[in-house]
C-alpha cells in the first residue's frame, strides 16, 4: 500500500508539472511551435522512462540522471547562474545559486561525506549477506563494467573487478555447481563479442572455473534484464531459482529486490566494499582525521557512484521492479 501511494504522488506530481509547461507554452507569437515542444519534451520523458535500454531512451535517461549527481547539480546551478549576469551585474537568486553550486561540490569531494554516504549503503549489504556457506543452483555474477572494453591485447579488469575472483572462490568451495555470467553487448564497439565472453575466459583461464561450468548471458544490459535473463536460465535447466548473486556492496540492494521480484531466492554475497570492512569486525574508513575533510578527486567518483545508484533504486522503485523489502 505505501509503495502504491508513493507512485500514485509521484504520478500526480508529474501530472501537474507537465500541465504547468502545456498552460505557459500557448503564447501568442508562436503558439504551436511552443505546444510540439512541450510535446516533445513529453514523448522524450516518457522514452526514457519506459524505454532506458534504447539508444535515444539511454541517452535522454542519462541526460536526467546527470542533473541528479552532485557534478552534473552544480553545474547546472552555474549555467542558470550565469545567464542572470548581465552588463556587469548579478541579479538574484544567481548568488545564492552559486554559493549553493559551491557547496554541494565541496561537500561531495570530501572524503568523510562520501565515505558516510557509501558505509550507509555497504553496512545494509553486509546486513545482506549471510554469515554461512549456503548452496544455491548457481553463482550469479552480474559482471556488467567489470573489464575494460578497448584493450583488445589482454583483457583488463575494472575497479569493479573483484566480483571475478570472488565468484570464483564461491565456486571453488562447492557452493553451487554453475556460474552464470550476466553482462550485456557493449554498443560502443564494432564486432565484439560482448563482455560476458571476456569474463568467461578469464574465469576459466586464470581463475580455475571449468568453462562447461559456465553459463553467459549476453544480455544482461541492467540489473532488471540481467534478472529476466537469469530467470529463463534456471526454469530452462530446471534446477529451482535459488542463487547466490554476487556483486558490489552499494548496488546489491537494489540487485536483490529486483531478482527478487522475478522470483528468484536469493542468498547475497556483496564484494567491492568501498569504506565498510565486514571481515574486520565491521570497521569503517572513515577516520575523521585532517585528510578525511579536503576535497578529492576520488572521494567525489565515490559520492556520485552512491547517488547514481540512489536514482536507480528510486527509478526501479517506481517500475514496480522491487520486490517488497522484507
Amino acid at each position: 500500500m505505501p509503495e502504491l501511494l508513493a507512485r500514485i504522488l509521484f504520478l500526480f506530481l508529474l501530472f501537474s508539472l507537465i500541465k504547468s509547461w502545456w498552460d505557459q507554452s500557448g503564447g501568442k507569437d508562436n503558439p504551436l511551435i511552443d505546444r510540439l515542444r512541450v510535446l516533445l519534451l513529453i514523448s522524450l520523458l516518457f522514452l526514457a522512462f519506459f524505454a532506458p535500454d534504447t539508444p535515444v531512451g539511454a541517452a535522454i535517461f542519462g541526460l536526467i540522471a546527470f542533473f541528479f549527481k552532485p557534478l552534473g547539480f552544480s553545474i547546472t546551478l552555474l549555467v542558470i547562474a550565469s545567464a542572470l549576469i548581465t552588463n556587469g551585474g548579478i541579479r538574484n537568486p544567481a548568488p545564492r545559486m552559486i554559493l549553493a553550486a559551491l557547496l554541494v561540490l565541496i561537500l561531495s569531494s570530501m572524503p568523510v561525506v562520501a565515505y558516510w554516504f557509501a558505509d550507509q549503503a555497504e553496512r545494509d549489504a553486509a546486513a545482506r549477506t549471510v554469515c554461512c556457506d549456503e548452496t544455491a543452483a548457481a553463482i550469479v555474477l552480474l559482471g556488467k563494467g567489470t573489464t575494460h572494453p578497448h584493450n583488445r591485447e589482454a583483457i583488463q579488469l575494472t575497479d569493479a573487478g573483484n566480483r571475478l575472483p570472488y565468484a570464483a572462490v564461491l565456486y571453488k568451495k562447492q557452493l553451487a555447481p554453475l556460474v552464470i555470467v550476466s553482462a550485456g553487448p557493449r554498443a560502443e564497439l564494432q564486432n565484439y563479442t560482448g563482455e560476458a565472453k571476456d569474463i568467461e575466459t578469464l574465469l576459466a583461464n586464470n581463475m580455475g572455473v571449468p568453462r562447461s561450468r559456465i553459463v553467459l548471458d549476453d544480455n544482461g544490459s541492467n540489473i532488471r534484464t540481467s534478472a529476466e535473463e537469469v530467470r529463463k536460465i534456471l526454469d530452462s535447466r530446471g534446477v529451482g531459482r535459488k542463487v547466490i548473486l554476487v556483486t558490489s556492496a552499494i548496488q546489491m540492494r537494489r540487485a536483490s529486490l529486483a531478482f527478487a521480484n522475478m522470483g528468484i531466492q536469493v542468498i547475497p554475497r556483496a564484494t567491492d566494499f568501498y569504506t565498510y570492512q565486514p571481515v574486520s569486525g565491521g570497521k569503517s574508513r572513515l577516520r575523521l582525521d585532517a585528510a578525511d575533510f579536503l576535497p578529492n578527486a576520488e572521494a567525489l567518483v565515490t559520492t556520485t557512484r552512491v547517488f547514481d545508484e540512489y536514482f536507480g533504486s528510486f527509478y526501479y522503485y517506481m517500475r514496480g521492479w522491487q520486490a517488497p523489502r522484507a
